[in-house]
């Protein structure tokens, strides 16, 4: 988590609403609240679980959050306590609820995430969020997205018994994923990455999914379509399988996902606390995952290549050690903070959705 602390508000009464980018993917939650020197970026795998038992100890951890539903809007959520992110994997390794599982569990759940972000921060009284969100499919889930995350929500984070907190939130527009990538492409200083005026092309390499996207002059979106291979969640897959690391764990079993995931973030490589560093094994498998991608969505967006002056990557995957240079490579501009591009240019348009009062 990359986190800079809100002002805390007087009263309650007097608690400042805040614009918030809200990036809910497959396979992370990224918040992006505020802007300038109080900003504050909250990244959380996309889990859910929900705790039908006492726990034996409270579970804290920057990336992930543990909160009980006192009161609100969400009725049917009154009396019920969840843990999100990494304390969902934790408390249950292999029967927590992966929003990568099915698409409708993004608006079906966009709220347990957002709280459960809001429960790594420092405890306010109140929260009063502005909020521009994304959303794969948005005429599919608009409504439903909208419907059950806006509205008053009192909570208690990290415990049943712990001091309540008033969430207010205002969900004020709800875009398609990668809107918010392009606005922050445009207003990229020094230079935009992307040509507003021009056709542009962008490829989402997000956890679970790869998505080739093609822009109209100004922003509209012309085609996007998820690619029938999986994003980086492929990969992680390819590595822990692999006969080298299988070996060496010598239980016969794949080795995990989240471990391999944290070597390659931390770009040691290094298998937790095993002796083991698969460097050699990443590289091995990168090319050929890049390269079915690739080509596969320079088949999807070919017949607007010509036309377009811009062509971009973001996503998470952009961000893995050796594919920028492969990307540039083939001509494409690796988008910095990648990862995080979505929900700061989301949040760029709820502050200025909030100055406007829309």
């Amino acid at each position: 988590m990359i986190a800079t602390q809100l002002k805390e508000a007087e009263t309650p009464q007097t608690t400042p609403a805040i614009a918030v980018g809200d990036d809910s993917g497959a396979g992370l939650k990224k918040l992006c609240l505020g802007n300038g020197l109080n900003q504050t970026r909250v990244r959380t795998p996309s889990k859910v679980l929900e705790i039908k038992e006492e726990l034996h100890d409270v579970l804290t951890s920057n990336e992930g959050g543990h909160f009980f539903y006192h009161s609100g809007d969400r009725q049917d959520l009154v009396g019920r306590e969840f843990l999100t992110g990494t304390l969902a994997a934790w408390k249950a390794p292999t029967t927590h609820i992966k929003l990568s599982d099915d698409p409708a569990l993004k608006a079906e759940y966009g709220l347990h995430t957002l709280l459960g972000a809001l429960a790594t921060l420092p405890y306010r009284q109140e929260w009063n969020l502005h909020l521009v969100l994304s959303i794969h499919n948005v005429k599919v889930f608009k409504n439903l997205l909208t419907d059950k995350t806006s509205g008053s929500h009192t909570v208690s984070f990290n415990g049943k018994n712990t001091p309540t907190s008033q969430v207010n939130l205002n969900v004020s527009l709800v875009v398609p994923e990668g809107a918010g990538s392009y606005s922050y492409c445009v207003s990229a200083k020094p230079e935009p990455l992307i040509d507003r005026s021009a056709h542009a092309i962008a490829v989402d390499f997000g956890t679970s999914t790869v998505i080739p996207t093609v822009f109209a002059p100004g922003g509209s979106i012309i085609h996007r379509q998820v690619l029938a291979v999986g994003g980086c969640i492929d990969l992680l897959d390819a590595i822990a399988a692999d006969p080298e690391l299988v070996q060496f764990l010598g239980t016969g079993k794949a080795g995990s996902i989240e471990i391999i995931r944290q070597g390659i973030e931390s770009k040691q490589f290094q298998y937790g606390t095993r002796n083991f560093n698969f460097r050699h094994i990443y590289a091995r498998h990168l090319k050929p995952w890049l390269a079915d991608r690739l080509r596969l969505a320079f088949k999807e967006v070919e017949e607007w290549r010509d036309a377009a002056q811009s062509f971009v990557a973001w996503g998470g995957g952009v961000e893995m050690p050796g594919i920028a240079s492969m990307l540039q490579r083939e001509g494409i501009t690796p988008v910095p903070e990648g990862c995080w591009a979505n929900a700061i240019g989301l949040q760029r348009m709820a502050f200025g959705r909030m100055q406007r009062g829309k």
